[in-house]
């Protein structure tokens, strides 16, 4: 069993979009791949593709749920007919947020939903489920529903950790009172906040960032000349970014989303390069931050 997060995960929300879906020869592809470099984390939601990227997943993964750190999420509003609709699926899930259906956090649509996960994925269990997009305005409303529900889900063992997957910063500070929760999903932080990182991991919160790169950074960092001082070529960027966010905030996984073959193996051999040699340039871009 893959029992914690490597720290690079495949990102899997394009995976089976309308339009953008890879067949299944090109995905397991991707999957051997990203599991050649030691990218085992791999998350997922019942939204993505409206149901079809877990499919696709549970399919491809078939006889390596062992060597793989599986995560899924709840709440969004979508549709679940046979697969053989599957376009209805995604044009209905399109309809219902579109027209404004708001996002469900009760303790039985929860529990009805990660079994419907776990059958999609062709598994027993998660490692871990997150509330998707979750906002203060859930929190009061639905609490009690899923902390109720999250104790179910772990009694019963349908998923090792539970948490929240929000990119309202703010929420951090919710997190803070821990209320039993495993796992904190947001988006990197690149303000005075970033100290947050560090917080949550005192409180021991696992934490997985969904999105490190921004266009600011590279004038922030002023990353093209650190490139050029430790010849490094600018392809490395977001890889090299990746290390170095990972060692500073001491993040347990960093997501990448991509369907390019090739640029998944240029951000893990990289990844891999400078995770263990990175003294003098971590030091160096320190100094940024200072």
């Amino acid at each position: 069993m893959q029992n914690t997060f490597t720290q690079i995960g495949l990102g899997t929300s394009t995976l089976a979009s309308l339009g953008k879906s890879l067949s299944f020869k090109n995905a397991k592809k991707l999957f051997d791949v990203a599991i050649d470099y030691n990218i085992r984390t791999i998350d997922t939601a019942d939204t993505y593709g409206s149901g079809d990227a877990e499919r696709l997943i549970g399919k491809i993964t078939k006889g390596k749920r062992k060597d793989l750190f599986i995560i899924s999420k709840v709440g969004y509003p979508y549709l679940d007919v046979p697969r053989y609709l599957s376009p209805i699926n995604q044009f209905g899930k399109k309809l219902l947020q579109g027209v404004g259906i708001k996002k469900n956090f009760t303790k039985k649509y929860i529990i009805n939903n990660i079994e419907k996960s776990l059958k999609r994925l062709n598994t027993d269990y998660l490692d871990t489920y997150l509330l998707h997009d979750l906002e203060y305005s859930d929190i009061s409303k639905y609490k009690e529903e899923f902390m109720d529900a999250f104790y179910m889900i772990k009694k019963k063992g349908l998923s090792r950790y539970v948490g929240i997957s929000s990119n309202n910063i703010d929420l951090l500070e919710y997190s803070f009172e821990k209320n039993n929760l495993d796992v904190f999903q947001t988006k990197m932080i690149f303000n005075k906040k970033s100290t947050t990182f560090n917080d949550l991991k005192k409180k021991g919160y696992q934490v997985i960032v969904n999105s490190i790169v921004k266009q600011s950074l590279e004038k922030k960092l002023n990353i093209s000349k650190i490139l050029e001082k430790f010849d490094i070529k600018k392809d490395y960027q977001q890889a090299v970014l990746i290390a170095y966010y990972t060692y500073k905030h001491k993040l347990d996984c960093v997501l990448v989303g991509t369907q390019n073959i090739n640029h998944l193996m240029l951000i893990g051999g990289v990844y891999e390069k400078y995770e263990k040699n990175f003294y003098e340039l971590f030091s160096y871009m320190d100094e940024f931050f200072l």
